[in-house]
């Protein structure tokens, strides 16, 4: 078996890893932004993984993506949802024929005037090349650091399958450090992975507000906004006709667990809760080639559930604080502080 990743990052190059275990060959293609990321792997380092690539894995520049893509049996997308339409719409233009797509996107999509899910955007431009194929799709969710994953570190995660053909991916992928679970519930999956990047930020700000001056004593308010995370997490999915399951479960809780605890989001609102303007605070990070996922999903998932009639500032009080704070250039202590007074759970 072949499977070609595209975006060799942080994740798309840790998911090489049980790839390799299991005996799969992996063409892992780097995007335009990647080159010197090719470069190092191709002296034998990973940069952003601080360690050698599996020998199954064969790299490929953003040039050669018909050549990383030839017999694939997969392709896994593991590039920003900024990167995703561009990168999708390559990979469409040298597609030959319909090809299960793994996707490790998180995040929504500008596509055609309106904010959608990456799937919905893929089945889309797939179903204009190929007409009505059968669209084969996973969409990766569940706490996966990919640091911990390139160091065999355990974990489990949630693939969404759009049909039961793809079942077997559980048997393909997993090994005793990669445990895969399974569901049909795609779109749960999809919001939950991008709306839990949101939230963390929201937890963030609370470490940056207290860590200093109460390093052991702050965590009332931190298990306050959490729990106000998972239930609003709950309340998008039931409200889009999602399983619940999905927000308690990997998908859910445990990516909000993981990405609160440590992650690029959590860093943001960290320094948004220490003081930093922001905007500033969000392009410090790119500098420092740190990409917060939640900065723009915050304003496109807005965007989303407005445009699906199910946000409303009384179900998603924490949204809004986030919102307020991050775009409305409200004070941060007066925007936490109001949302306290206000807090009904």
């Amino acid at each position: 078996m072949r499977v070609c990743i595209l975006g060799n990052g942080y994740m798309g190059s840790a998911f090489a890893f049980p790839l390799s275990d299991n005996g799969i060959e992996v063409n892992l293609w780097g995007t335009w932004l990647d080159r010197e990321i090719v470069d190092s792997c191709k002296r034998g380092f990973h940069p952003k993984l601080k360690k050698p690539l599996p020998d199954r894995v064969s790299l490929y520049y953003s040039e050669e993506l018909e050549e990383a893509v030839d017999g694939a049996d997969f392709i896994a997308v593991a590039v920003t949802s900024e990167g995703f339409f561009p990168v999708f719409k390559r990979l469409v233009s040298v597609l030959e024929k319909p090809t299960p797509v793994i996707c490790l996107t998180k995040g929504f999509v500008e596509y055609e005037g309106h904010v959608i899910l990456p799937s919905k955007c893929a089945q889309n431009m797939l179903m204009k090349k190929f007409g009505g194929s059968n669209f084969m799709w996973c969409s990766v969710g569940g706490p996966v650091k990919a640091v911990e994953l390139s160091r065999f570190i355990p974990t489990a995660t949630v693939f969404g399958i759009s049909d039961n053909s793809l079942i077997r991916v559980k048997d393909f992928f997993s090994t005793p450090y990669y445990r895969i679970v399974v569901t049909e519930d795609i779109n749960g999956v999809e919001l939950c992975s991008a709306f839990k990047n949101v939230y963390s930020i929201a937890v963030g700000i609370c470490d940056g507000m207290y860590y200093v001056k109460y390093p052991d004593n702050y965590h009332n308010f931190r298990a306050m906004v959490f729990t106000q995370g998972v239930l609003e997490l709950l309340r998008i999915v039931k409200a889009l006709g999602c399983s619940p399951e999905t927000a308690y479960g990997l998908g859910g809780v445990g990516d909000f667990h993981v990405t609160s605890s440590s992650g690029r989001n959590r860093l943001l609102g960290y320094k948004i809760g220490m003081g930093v303007e922001p905007e500033k605070a969000y392009r410090e990070m790119l500098e420092e080639d740190l990409f917060p996922e939640g900065y723009n999903t915050l304003r496109l998932g807005l965007e989303f559930l407005k445009e699906y009639g199910v946000f409303s500032k009384v179900d998603f009080p924490l949204l809004v604080m986030l919102n307020r704070i991050i775009f409305g250039q409200i004070n941060l202590k007066d925007a936490v502080e109001d949302f306290i007074i206000n807090y009904t759970g």
